[in-house]
């Protein structure tokens, strides 16, 4: 089934003018990896959604199994009011495709935890196991006990926390920035997709969750909200031709609030370009941001 991660995200804080991924449990910051990323997704859905204590979440637990040299270390295990395993979950890279392979190995972690319920996920993807006895049985449907059960409220300081939007953005444009978050990331279905960025300033803010929206002749664009180092809210829109990136569009929306001239900048093969977004595509915050992928398709093919 699909995954709960696709409707969730990590959180991220700075630290020492780098971005790095925040673990609300442990109140601890981890390099940004892909199974971190899903692993906290996971973790935002069973205490957001699904009503999980997070003091009833463990990460890292220690498990020595017959025959390995070293312990191996569990993604999370949930344990019930008892304090007694209840899930184990086992997170896998976004690209990794999950087989017996993957179910086996959580299978084996969990003759030494002994949890009713197993979960492997890649984030895209979610496989539930139940256990009865020696037989492990594959569960076409969510279990009911992790079933939704709250509604999440996905308001500013939601999404401020998971990097979407700067603590210091202005007023003015709050309302476009809150509800392009509920555009861009709120639903499930929709392609979504991490992208990192090198040897570009920090202050750009380029590595975060990017909408992807196809286009004729295998053309992508990426639109992504994304919060800097200053606190600020960065627009960015990345353009793929042919699985390779080639321009991009970077604007603060605090510069936009205050129009600036010629605020935002678009780097490609041709140099930097410096551009007024209100006159190449005549940008403007009353605008949906999903209405505004032609436009920004055409503005990074023009100057790539």
């Amino acid at each position: 089934m699909l995954s709960k991660a696709l409707s969730h995200f990590p959180q991220f804080r700075f630290r020492d003018g780098e971005k790095r991924l925040w673990n609300p449990i442990l109140k601890k910051t981890f390099v940004i990896r892909p199974e971190e990323q899903i692993r906290l997704a996971l973790v935002d859905y069973l205490i957001l959604e699904a009503g999980v204590s997070s003091s009833r979440i463990s990460f890292e637990s220690p498990v020595k199994l017959p025959g390995d040299k070293s312990s191996s270390r569990t993604d999370i295990i949930c344990y019930d009011s008892d304090f007694k395993p209840l899930l184990l979950v086992e997170c896998k890279a976004p690209d990794i495709k999950l087989d017996e392979k993957a179910a086996i190995q959580v299978a084996r972690y969990n003759q030494k935890v002994g949890a009713p319920y197993l979960l492997v996920s890649n984030g895209t993807l979610d496989y539930w196991f139940e256990v009865e006895g020696e037989e492990v049985k594959f569960l076409p449907d969510l279990p009911e006990l992790f079933h939704s059960t709250k509604k999440v409220s996905r308001d500013l300081a939601y999404w401020t926390e998971r990097g979407f939007i700067g603590e210091k953005l202005n007023q003015e444009a709050a309302s476009f920035a809150l509800e392009s978050c509920m555009q861009l990331y709120k639903e499930p279905h929709q392609p979504v997709k991490y992208l990192g960025f090198d040897d570009f300033p920090p202050e750009f803010a380029l590595a975060h969750y990017y909408r992807i929206f196809g286009f004729k002749e295998n053309r992508k664009v990426g639109l992504c909200l994304s919060a800097n180092l200053n606190g600020e809210t960065r627009l960015n829109t990345v353009l793929n031709v042919n699985g390779a990136n080639t321009a991009f569009c970077t604007v603060s929306l605090n510069a936009l609030a205050e129009n600036e001239n010629r605020a935002a900048e678009v780097h490609s093969g041709k140099g930097v370009h410096k551009l007024n977004l209100a006159e190449e595509m005549k940008f403007g915050f009353g605008k949906k941001i999903g209405d505004l992928s032609d436009g920004f398709h055409e503005v990074l093919s023009r100057y790539s």
